[in-house]
């Protein structure tokens, strides 16, 4: 006789396997976006003479690092949020 329980508990391992996945994308994809930031920083600090301009540069760069760290912080506890709806609204249908 089959376990009944076992389909569920499939689901879920698959759930939080493609949520791990995810945390794991949206890591390599904040750290890849450091590291092109970072780099093009450089480039400027590195190419462009005039002190001003790579100053001004280099504090457009910083703003958009730092939005979009917010973003992906905004991002990611909404996302966390639908996880933990999911899983309420999963552990009530039981």
């Amino acid at each position: 006789m089959k376990n009944q329980n076992q389909p569920f508990a499939n689901n879920e391992s698959n759930k939080e396997s493609l949520v791990e996945d995810l945390k794991k994308s949206l890591k390599d994809t904040i750290d890849q976006t450091k590291n092109i930031l970072d780099t093009l920083e450089q480039t400027v600090n590195e190419t462009i003479k005039d002190q001003s301009i790579s100053d001004e540069t280099t504090n457009y760069l910083d703003f958009i690092n730092k939005e979009i760290k917010n973003s992906l912080k905004d991002a990611s506890k909404q996302i966390i949020n639908t996880i933990e709806l999911t899983r309420g609204n999963n552990t009530e249908e039981e």
